[in-house]
């Protein structure tokens, strides 16, 4: 029995080889009629804002073990919508020493991903020349936090307005 099922399935697979490939019942997607390719995503120009100001900072929450001795804050001001529909934003996280690390950061709803423009030192921002656009990732607390509610619509993966964004925070919706 076995002998004759592997010839058997040997000349079967040898013959669809040979088959034509304008036979093929499928269309590969190649001069399809129905489907247009859009526009590229295109980013747009990004303008780092001023540092934060501790008194203006709003504080969101970060529901993960590991980091519950810090505190996570927003700053409001520094809250933007382009059209590119990249919500961006500068976090100061406070660690329970009392260092804090401030990040301006964007993230796109649709593609789940994130990208630091710039980082805090001394009171002022410097720019992340190797800014890149990357998946937001198991270790990225807050921003997994900012992603899957408070600054992303999760229903639609589109960004919420800033003074949403702002309202959801204050009023923890």
């Amino acid at each position: 029995m076995k002998q004759t099922i592997i010839p058997t399935l040997l000349a079967f697979f040898c013959l669809q080889t040979t088959v034509d490939a304008s036979s093929q019942w499928w269309d590969s997607g190649s001069g399809s009629e129905w489907y247009e390719e859009g526009p590229a995503w295109k980013e747009s120009k990004v303008t780092i804002p001023d540092y934060p100001q501790e008194q203006k900072l709003i504080e969101f929450s970060v529901d993960n073990p590991a980091t519950r001795n810090h505190h996570y804050f927003l700053d409001p001001q520094s809250l933007s919508l382009a059209e590119d529909y990249v919500i961006r934003y500068s976090v100061v996280v406070q660690t329970r020493s009392g260092t804090s690390n401030v990040f301006y950061d964007g993230i796109r709803c649709t593609t789940n991903e994130y990208k630091n423009y710039a980082f805090g030192v001394g009171g002022n921002f410097i720019e992340n020349k190797s800014a890149a656009w990357g998946r937001i990732k198991g270790g990225d607390f807050f921003r997994k936090a900012l992603l899957r509610g408070v600054v992303c619509n999760r229903t639609s993966d589109s960004p919420y307005r800033p003074e949403e964004i702002v309202d959801r925070i204050k009023y923890n919706r």
